[in-house]
């Protein structure tokens, strides 16, 4: 094909996990497709100095300019429809501080998570993925792949008004090391195929604040870990590290009752957090994403005025010492 037109809903999102931090692996086979919306391209930033100088004249010298790639940090945001899949799994556990698998599994955080730190070029295949951004054809358009990508926040979000329900995510994905902008390999693997989840499955009501048979509307959940890079190589950043807080969030919409009116007051109230079941979703097929966050501070409590009154909650997850902060059952 040649001078096409594309649509940014043409393209494809795939992931691979490195054998070596840092390091494109082979894109012609043994990719894992996200579902993606459409695909939407990353940042560069790359470090420009524009200062005019002592020079002569008003305009920049060509001598003043410079441009530097490497120390800089490449990101990009995406989302699209939740599937308990590798690929989507695969992002979880990185966010999440685990050792990176393409076969899905359980992905928590336990309470003393300290995530996953490492130097870029060395030979460890758990800890870092290539993030590829594939237009229909290389004859008129180039892949961009990203190399020693962390994701760096994760969300999963389902609301009854919108979609069916359906369960979608979003992730922001962050790199140290310089990304190829002008890759023609043509990429393969295997696409997302599992089905999407919906909230209409969740059996029994949401639990929130210790509270049951809730009727829910929406929910979010977040988990928040920024990448910090450190060093320098002729290809980027030489290490890679997660900043000090892992934040794990949670928001819900549900039916102002007599059964969710104590939330209020538990809000106004609070001297401590809730220890017994702070958030939990379960779903009919007990692995198709439940979740549960056991110990958490509510940070907001409101009345959402409708044809229905609804409140609207969030809650931050607390480490009390032991177990786990959030739990995604997947397996």
């Amino acid at each position: 094909m040649a001078n096409a037109a594309f649509s940014p809903k043409d393209f494809k999102a795939w992931i691979i996990e490195e054998g070596t931090t840092g390091t494109i692996p082979t894109i012609t086979s043994g990719l894992l497709q996200l579902d993606v919306d459409s695909v939407s391209f990353p940042s560069l930033n790359v470090n420009q100095n524009l200062d005019k100088r002592t020079s002569v004249g008003r305009v920049l010298a060509s001598a003043d300019f410079f441009q530097d790639n490497e120390m800089r940090a490449t990101e990009v945001s995406l989302g699209g429809t939740f599937h308990k899949d590798g690929a989507h799994v695969m992002l979880l556990q990185s966010v999440c501080g685990q050792a990176l698998n393409s076969t899905v599994a359980d992905v928590s955080i336990a309470y003393n998570n300290t995530c996953v730190s490492g130097k870029y070029g060395t030979t460890e295949g758990d800890k870092t993925f290539t993030l590829v951004l594939a237009p229909p054809d290389t004859t008129d358009g180039y892949n961009i792949v990203m190399p020693g990508c962390l994701c760096t926040n994760f969300t999963i979000s389902a609301d009854t008004g919108s979609n069916g329900g359906v369960y979608t995510w979003s992730a922001n994905i962050s790199s140290g090391q310089n990304p190829s902008t002008d890759n023609t390999a043509t990429e393969a693997g295997t696409a997302y195929s599992s089905a999407p989840i919906a909230i209409s499955t969740l059996t029994g009501a949401t639990t929130i604040n210790s509270i049951a048979s809730t009727v829910l509307s929406s929910f979010s959940v977040s988990i928040d870990s920024p990448a910090v890079y450190q060093g320098f190589s002729a290809t980027g950043y030489a290490a890679f590290a997660r900043a000090a807080e892992v934040a794990v969030t949670a928001s819900a919409q549900v039916k102002y009752d007599s059964v969710t009116r104590p939330l209020i007051n538990n809000f106004n109230t609070q001297s401590a957090h809730d220890a017994a079941d702070a958030f939990t979703m379960t779903q009919a097929s007990a692995t198709d994403c439940s979740i549960a966050i056991a110990s958490a501070v509510l940070t907001n409590v409101a009345i959402s005025e409708g044809d229905i009154a609804m409140i609207d909650v969030e809650l931050k997850a607390v480490n009390i010492g032991s177990g786990n902060v959030i739990v995604f059952d997947l397996a």
